[in-house]
């Protein structure tokens, strides 16, 4: 059963990106490159909090120019004050200039679908990692990327940012503070995860 509403989930995130295509497209002026959320027509978003079946979904269009070769999309654990790669998810190929990412989760320990869609690829893959500890009735909270941010080829973006902790009270960062993982280690949190994505102008080797 579970194996069927993973593959019913990935198929939504396809219909909703393909459904999106167009106006990616119209939005695309001149070749600046940047990241940005996606903003919904009534239809997508409803197509979208289906897809949601008690996830968080969060939807990014991308604009590139020619020279993109690949993308990458990256889980990282904050392990003594330092980013740890804990999950890359294989990366892509890709030389479209334009596309969007959809990422749907509850908690980024349990299990993350990755959708990426645009002009000559389309793909959803689900993948859950398996941890050496639990996380019984922890609570968690979730950043995300919110301003248009510009790409620059082989730097990471930081999309997503949770923390998974005991304590009563969380405080979050802007998804920026990627950069200073110091920040994170300081609150004294248990857990402490990072999706980000990397376009890149080289082949996958």
């Amino acid at each position: 059963m579970k194996k069927v509403l993973t593959a019913l989930l990935s198929l939504l995130i396809v219909i909703v990106l393909c459904g999106c295509t167009s106006k990616v497209m119209k939005d695309n002026k001149g070749y600046e490159m940047y990241i940005k959320v996606a903003q919904l027509t009534e239809e997508e978003q409803s197509i979208a909090d289906l897809l949601g079946a008690n996830t968080e979904q969060h939807i990014f269009d991308f604009v590139l120019d020619d020279t993109v070769q690949s993308m990458q999309i990256n889980t990282y654990e904050l392990v003594d004050g330092d980013w740890k790669l804990v999950r890359g998810e294989g990366g892509q190929v890709s030389t479209d200039i334009e596309g969007r990412i959809a990422l749907a989760f509850v908690k980024i320990t349990d299990e993350l679908r990755v959708a990426i869609q645009s002009d000559h690829t389309v793909s959803a893959t689900s993948y859950k990692e398996e941890f050496d500890y639990e996380f019984p009735d922890m609570g968690y909270a979730t950043s995300t990327l919110s301003d248009k941010t510009e790409i620059t080829y082989e730097e990471e973006i930081p999309l997503v940012i949770q923390i998974i902790t005991s304590k009563n009270e969380i405080s979050t960062y802007n998804v920026e503070y990627f950069e200073n993982p110091e920040e994170y280690e300081k609150l004294g949190y248990e857990h402490v995860y990072a999706i980000t994505v990397r376009f890149s102008q080289n082949q996958l080797s």
